[in-house]
């Protein structure tokens, strides 16, 4: 009798629980994949959402929706004003925001995201080199869902090591952690009528405070990550006389790289004028050089190694030049400092002040492991 009771109550509970939960319907759900986010007028936000339209008879597969408010949570609020469904975050994918907004550094954009539950923090951040609103505004026959398009691209770019990490989850961590700063990809309308991935933001807090080409990009992340099987071009600043017969066409020297395989070492020498000791390790093969240089002679492999070594570390050194600049350490040499010396009480305030005049000596190992094509 009292087992009969307790089944007969426990069944009645899970009656109870199931009737509280709210009922989603998805032909009466707005389900936003794509959220850009502007400065508006007079201080406000202009936001605008790409809506996935499951009309079977609709004429595009997405709705394009703006808001104006004051806050980002509030364009949520004035869209489901504007909206015919309720607008959900479940299917969000990509954020992205103006340049303009960034710049003011008073939006905590990745704090106010994720403390929306249903906001996924892998959802991608990227910066518009313009306003966010234009690039989902692209009109491409090849591009029916430019939110999904968006998405793709930042994905497989972010897999190929083209592209930095910038989830909401990557963004909050590198921005708590003293002595290291967050970076963002910038995109940019090509030709009013495509994406393209065009350099990454520099950041200091919440503040956009500086940006690099993709071409910087590589070297940034040549130090903070790990290439497996990349390729790139590598302009080669030579006077020597083997490389002076060059391309015409573009009047400099050229190695094609590709199967790239990276590690870097980053190692405090120095607390009391903090001083760090970068070494790169890199392997390539080469596909294709644009001057006229005999690559079948192992003595030619051998100049050509320690002539990109050298150009790289150049590059290198302008690039962390440039950061120390912008007092923006995307790098992490302070993260590195914070936990190389002890009770160093490190804060991000303590190490804007050291990093400007932080030096950092650049060593490049590079080794060719088999040779393609030469131009």
């Amino acid at each position: 009798m009292l087992r009969k009771r307790w089944l007969l109550n426990l069944s009645l509970s899970l009656l109870l629980l199931c009737g509280c939960a709210e009922p989603k319907i998805l032909d009466k759900l707005g389900l936003v994949t794509t959220g850009a986010y502007d400065l508006g007028k007079n201080g406000s936000i202009l936001g605008t959402a790409v809506e996935l339209s499951i009309k079977p008879n609709a004429a595009n597969d997405i709705d394009i929706l703006e808001t104006h408010a004051l806050t980002i949570k509030g364009n949520r609020i004035y869209g489901n004003k504007k909206a015919s469904k309720r607008l959900v975050s479940g299917q969000l994918r990509v954020i992205l925001y103006g340049e303009e907004l960034l710049k003011q550094g008073k939006t905590n954009v990745a704090e106010t995201l994720s403390s929306d539950p249903s906001i996924s923090d892998m959802t991608f951040l990227a910066v518009v080199d313009g306003r966010a609103r234009d690039l989902l505004q692209i009109q491409n026959k090849h591009i029916p869902d430019i939110g999904l398009h968006i998405f793709t691209l930042m994905e497989q770019n972010t897999q190929n090591k083209m592209m930095p990490p910038a989830t909401i989850q990557e963004i909050l961590r590198n921005k708590y952690t003293i002595g290291k700063e967050p970076t963002m990809p910038i995109l940019r309308k090509e030709d009013s009528k495509d994406v393209l991935f065009s350099g990454v933001a520099l950041f200091k807090g919440s503040k956009l405070v500086g940006k690099i080409n993709t071409d910087q990009s590589f070297y940034l992340t040549l130090l903070t990550d790990k290439y497996k099987d990349g390729s790139k071009d590598v302009v080669i600043n030579s006077e020597s006389p083997k490389l002076k017969g060059r391309n015409q066409r573009l009047n400099k020297t050229v190695a094609a790289l590709d199967s790239i395989r990276s590690s870097s070492k980053i190692k405090l020498i120095n607390k009391d004028k903090p001083e760090f000791n970068i070494e790169t390790k890199f392997t390539a093969r080469l596909l294709e050089i644009t001057s006229p240089i005999d690559v079948g002679k192992p003595s030619n492999i051998i100049f050509l190694e320690k002539e990109i070594e050298k150009s790289m570390e150049k590059e290198i050194e302008k690039l962390i030049s440039f950061l120390q600049s912008k007092n923006s350490d995307v790098i992490g040499l302070g993260d590195i400092y914070r936990s190389s010396v002890r009770h160093s009480k490190l804060t991000d305030k303590k190490w804007y002040k050291m990093y400007k005049n932080a030096k950092v000596n650049v060593k490049v190992d590079f080794n060719i492991l088999r040779t393609g094509l030469n131009e």
